[in-house]
């Protein structure tokens, strides 16, 4: 009688060198497409079983007092509106085969990770739009609020963006600062509206691109992934990052699991557990209607 004997190697079963090789690819895959993730400060959660987390609006204290003694007491606190923000997970799904597995090993060649580096940029798609729009009208997400859809974020209105985007970006900006924002301000658009900015201002040697990156010192930053509340793609937005005003919550970063099923392909999933909360929303102004 034959002994039993583990025949993982032979019937396609990962190695743990083949799964930290496919991480590091989706890892490559994605990291171009992450663009909301360089503008959100992240917040780690202790673990990936957390499901919600509580969010806060904060509005302002009421003003100081000027007197010659020091001693009239206008004591007040922060008004925090608090509420449960949820936290999903992205996740997409692929599949490995086997014999290409094996084809891979017996052929000296890289495991083929084309399925799973799509999933993780599928993956990563979804993640720009929860952090940079939340849900909209032709995207739903759980009801979840970011940038474009916040309650209570400031907006100004914009038409010509060719002509006037240094314009739209200093009036975004100056509704920030009455707010009390003071920057430095980042700006995130879609790549159309990027493109326009890469022409000359009349009468100069001077891109536009050049001329708002001034006025944006935290940087600009371009997702396809961007929407306005209604869907729409005619909007950017100005915002002054940092932890007090917005940040990722983060239980799981992107992952992959593996496992071997019935007919010795691999199932494959790439995951995480992440979500936006947006602390104050006074520090994010949308420029709507551009043309």
């Amino acid at each position: 009688m034959k002994t039993l004997r583990r025949v993982g190697r032979e019937t396609g079963e990962l190695t743990d060198e083949e799964l930290r090789y496919i991480d590091n690819r989706i890892i490559q895959a994605v990291r171009p497409t992450l663009v909301g993730r360089r503008l959100f400060p992240v917040a780690t959660l202790p673990h990936a079983g957390i499901t919600s987390v509580r969010g806060y609006k904060e509005s302002d204290m009421g003003q100081a007092t000027i007197d010659m003694q020091g001693i009239t007491k206008v004591r007040d606190r922060v008004e925090l509106e608090s509420f449960d923000i949820k936290v999903p997970v992205i996740h997409k799904e692929y599949k490995l085969y086997w014999r290409d597995v094996i084809a891979s090993r017996n052929g000296g060649l890289p495991i083929e990770t084309i399925n799973a580096e799509n999933a993780a940029r599928q993956c990563a798609e979804e993640e720009d739009k929860l952090l940079l729009s939340g849900e909209h009208t032709d995207w739903p997400a759980l009801g979840l609020e970011s940038l474009a859809t916040a309650t209570g974020r400031n907006t100004t209105s914009g038409g010509d963006w060719s002509a006037n985007a240094i314009t739209y970006v200093s009036n975004a900006i100056a509704e920030l600062e009455a707010d009390g924002h003071r920057g430095p301000y980042a700006l995130a658009l879609r790549s159309s509206w990027l493109g326009q900015l890469r022409t000359l201002i009349s009468g100069t040697g001077i891109f536009y691109l050049e001329k708002v990156a001034e006025l944006v010192k935290a940087g600009i930053f371009v997702s396809d992934s961007l929407y306005a509340s209604d869907g729409g793609v005619d909007s950017a937005l100005v915002v002054e990052p940092g932890q007090e005003n917005f940040e990722m919550a983060i239980g799981q970063d992107m992952t992959t699991f593996n496992q071997q099923d019935e007919d010795m392909n691999i199932l494959g999933k790439v995951y995480e557990v992440v979500a936006p909360r947006i602390k104050r929303p006074t520090s994010i102004c949308e420029i709507t209607g551009l043309t």
